[in-house]
């Protein structure tokens, strides 16, 4: 029995499909339905016509009848394969059906090179037939196009086996143009591939939704499972974190998908080696498994982690120091020598000058120098070489500094990656100006929305500008929200018509030579720097511009919350760095920010960030804006703040430290201050949150 053509002429009726889609005959495919499946079918002798056997390899050439003359004719296989692709599939479909349909055009011929069925014409055997009884072979009028041509040099070496053999490829028009809705595990359903490949889907992905029970041989394959699964317990979520597939299945990793159990909770990434679980319940273990994808398929899963069990997290209490420099690549101070590019540092901070064994994480100032090209670092507890977030950006031969709270590994250590092309070095400096420990002795936080206290420019806190090697010092205490009991500040510094370069200190006591920096810039530049830095007993700050004498520069700083010695604010709890925006891919909000239109985006509520957090500290990241100025962060949406969080130049892509109050909602709201129709990118990077403090 022939297949059914009608379906065919309603197809090209309506422009669906350009050519004649000729599919096996249905009793044909019958047969190849029941071998394939183990039912009861006769097997033919294996390579009677042809003379060939192999699983492996392709037959190099094919019996092929002309049905029109009655010659059989014997035909370069692969040459075959690509006329047939011209009048099976249309040229004009996405490459990856195209792919997944020369592996199943091929494999159709090469199973009946191997299972002869006894065809004969005028005592020549055959394999196949040139019409839609087996495939439309017609070299005198079908020429395959570059795409055709494609698709199947690029899978010749690449096919599918079932049970470990070359088994019976069938293909129709289908009834559907879903992609998968009209699968029926043993035929490659043509409209709705179309579909598959329309949404991005590969080849072996595509070959994998319609016939079951395949493995892949001579072409990528799914990734193996990950490795080293572990967890860390947070309030009602968890933190996942692994190592890559030691296979990745021979294409490169497209996402990785972590399952809890019980409960089946799951989170994914599309590359982080980390992501958090949330909606868990407290108090009740969990383990986590992980799978790998790739563009053929996902991979088996990981070994279980470790059982964690959530609860709510007392934090981490602060204690505020004077500014220690606890890392100096230069002088060999943590660190000795340029740290190479992609090869992660490991330095130690718990046990060294004032900072406790017991410190769980850490605030302060980093800053790179001397480095041989542009790009970034991170910044984390723990070593590594590929990181997908960034603590600093900066270009080629830029003395730039950022503000950072971190949580420190487990040792007390923290770890740094430059991101560079291979053979690129960098020299680095971390100045601590304060730690927590997990304990409720020390400092709580207390979140404000921004206010500007100083600006030189206005005569606001400072009557003129800083003059080099001169301290000016400002009060802090009453103004813009911060009490007469505060012990530290967390605000935004920004250093504005510097008439030279270098860098200006900000600390409780006024120092003409201050031995670390706050905030390093370029002569002209508006530059900002996020600060957690103690106040003096007497609640004031002191700046020295840090220049050669009779240099001037006016001075910024934005306070957004403060420290008492006591637990009527929030504690600290540190994570490992989560990406909670990235308007790139529509992480938190989708779309560039359009100048003075506040973007919200919800930050509670996701990753490891609790309903109760009253604060976040992170690194936000700008890139690509279309003009020069600045982005606002703040609790609440604002068309025109009075403050910044981060400046930086047209094009530029420039980070910055922030701990920043949440709303009550627990979202988080960003301005592009910038005028008319411009745009930027904003991605923000949390490594941790504030919660009230209890014991």
């Amino acid at each position: 029995m022939k297949f059914n053509r009608s379906r065919l002429y309603v197809l090209a009726a309506v422009a669906l499909v350009a050519t004649a889609l000729c599919r096996p005959g249905v009793a044909t495919a019958a047969a190849g339905i029941d071998q394939a499946a183990g039912t009861s079918g006769v097997q033919p002798a294996a390579g009677s016509c042809t003379g060939w056997s192999s699983n492996s390899t392709p037959p190099p050439t094919v019996k092929v009848l002309r049905t029109a003359t009655g010659v059989v004719q014997t035909v370069d296989f692969m040459a075959y394969t690509k006329v047939v692709m011209a009048a099976e599939f249309n040229k004009t479909w996405p490459i990856e059906t195209l792919r997944a349909g020369a592996i199943a055009v091929k494999e159709y011929a090469w199973y009946y090179t191997i299972h002869y069925r006894g065809g004969t014409k005028n005592g020549a055997c055959y394999d196949v037939q040139d019409n839609s009884n087996d495939q439309v072979y017609q070299p005198g009028s079908r020429t395959p196009s570059a795409s055709q041509i494609t698709a199947v040099e690029s899978t010749w070496n690449e096919s599918i086996l079932r049970g470990g053999v070359i088994f019976l490829t069938g293909y129709r028009p289908g009834s559907s143009t879903t992609c998968g809705a009209d699968k029926d595990k043993y035929h490659l359903m043509q409209l709705s591939a179309r579909g598959c490949g329309l949404l991005g889907y590969s080849a072996e992905y595509i070959l994998n939704l319609y016939y079951t029970s395949i493995t892949f041989q001579g072409g990528p394959v799914p990734p193996g499972a990950p490795t080293g699964v572990s967890a860390v317990a947070f309030d009602t979520s968890a933190q996942v974190s692994w190592s890559a597939p030691l296979a990745d299945g021979g294409r490169e990793i497209t996402g990785y998908a972590v399952t809890s159990n019980p409960g089946g909770k799951t989170c994914t990434t599309t590359g982080s080696l980390t992501c958090a679980v949330s909606g868990l319940t407290n108090l009740t273990p969990y383990t986590f498994t992980v799978t790998a994808s790739n563009r053929a398929g996902t991979g088996p899963a990981s070994g279980p982690s470790a059982a964690v069990t959530p609860a709510v997290l007392p934090g981490s209490t602060y204690r505020s120091i004077t500014p220690v420099r606890l890392l100096d690549t230069r002088s060999g101070n943590g660190s000795s020598g340029k740290i190479a590019a992609n090869t992660p540092r490991t330095f130690q901070i718990a046990g060294r000058d004032v900072i406790p064994a017991g410190a769980t994480a850490v605030t302060g100032n980093l800053t790179v120098t001397d480095q041989t090209n542009g790009w970034a670092v991170y910044l984390g507890p723990d070593p590594i070489q590929a990181p997908i977030s960034s603590t600093i950006n900066f270009v080629k031969g830029s003395t730039t500094a950022n503000a950072v709270t971190v949580a420190l590994s487990a040792k007390g250590s923290l770890s740094a990656t430059y991101m560079a092309s291979g053979g690129n070095t960098t020299h680095l400096v971390f100045d601590v100006t304060g730690f927590f420990v997990a304990d409720m002795n020390g400092e709580t936080f207390h979140p404000l929305a921004p206010a500007r206290i100083v600006d030189s420019r206005t005569t606001l806190g400072l009557a003129h500008k800083l003059t080099a090697n001169a301290p000016a010092t400002f009060h802090v205490w009453l103004h813009g929200g911060v009490p007469g009991n505060a012990t530290a500040v967390t605000g935004n510094l920004t250093a504005v018509n510097a008439t030279s370069s270098w860098a200006v200190y900000l600390g409780p006591q006024p120092i003409s030579k201050p031995s670390t920096s706050t905030v390093n810039f370029a002569r002209g530049q508006v530059r900002a720097n996020n600060v957690t830095v103690a106040l003096s007993d007497t609640g004031t700050l002191s700046a020295t511009y840090m220049a050669s004498k009779g240099n001037t520069t006016d001075l910024v700083f934005d306070v957004t919350g403060f420290y008492t010695d006591d637990l009527s604010g929030s504690a600290y709890v540190p994570i490992v760095p989560v990406r909670l925006l990235d308007s790139r891919i529509g992480n938190g909000f989708a779309g560039s920010l359009l100048a003075n239109s506040p973007r919200t985006f919800q930050v509670t509520g996701r990753a490891c960030i609790p309903p109760t957090a009253t604060a976040v500290s992170g690194i936000v990241t700008v890139t690509n804006p279309t003009s020069t100025w600045a982005v606002f962060i703040g609790p609440e949406p604002e068309a025109s703040p009075k403050e910044s969080t981060l400046n930086f130049v047209k094009g530029d892509t420039r980070a910055n430290g922030l701990t920043v109050q949440v709303s009550p909602t627990g979202s988080l709201s960003a301005t592009y201050m910038s005028t008319g129709s411009n745009t930027a990118h904003l991605v923000l990077d949390v490594t941790g949150y504030f919660q009230p403090a209890t014991r």
